[in-house]
């Protein structure tokens, strides 16, 4: 995720036959978003969003362009933005392209490979809100502490990054057929 110090970030690995909305759900997963907001993936000069009535830019359609159509390669760099209130912007680098195995050949679903630090939960406000969130989070006597605490639950821990969970939760939704 742009702009947060210390980085928030995940290692992901998923097929070049997903389209960039299937990324898109994979991305919310592994950020624990809850996809209620609209997205965007600005890939160079062009811009793609999934169809809906309440878009507000000229794009192209996310739920029909896959990956591999992108023309990218290792170090190719894009960026996904999520909750256009908030503006979650998150730099996607793809680090290297690996050939896809012949169908009896290993298991390519999508998966969390690594990441750090859990994500802001969902509408914390943007980069600037979640920063006023940690500093009310930190300290018992800010007047905003219960608030927050109430809000995030009090298992919330910003610094931990639970890999198996959201790695367990990617397998299943797609099990389920939901990516």
């Amino acid at each position: 995720m742009r702009v947060i110090d210390p980085p928030i970030w995940r290692l992901v690995r998923v097929p070049d036959a997903f389209t960039l909305h299937q990324l898109h759900r994979v991305l919310q997963i592994v950020f624990s978003h809850l996809d209620y907001h609209l997205y965007a993936f600005e890939v160079g000069e062009r811009r793609f969003e999934a169809p809906d009535p309440e878009a507000e830019h000229e794009s192209e359609d996310a739920t029909v362009t896959p990956l591999r159509d992108l023309k990218l390669s290792a170090g190719s760099r894009f960026t996904y933005v999520y909750d256009f209130g908030d503006d979650w912007e998150h730099d996607v680098v793809v680090e290297r392209i690996l050939p896809m195995p012949l169908e009896t050949g290993p298991d390519w679903s999508p998966r969390l490979i690594g990441g750090e630090r859990a994500a802001p939960p969902e509408d914390a406000g943007g980069p600037h809100g979640y920063a006023a969130m940690l500093e009310g989070l930190r300290d018992p006597k800010h007047p905003e502490h219960e608030e927050y605490r109430q809000w995030v639950g009090s298992e919330y821990d910003p610094e931990r990054f639970d890999a198996w969970s959201l790695d367990h939760a990617l397998a299943l939704v797609l099990a389920w057929g939901a990516i």
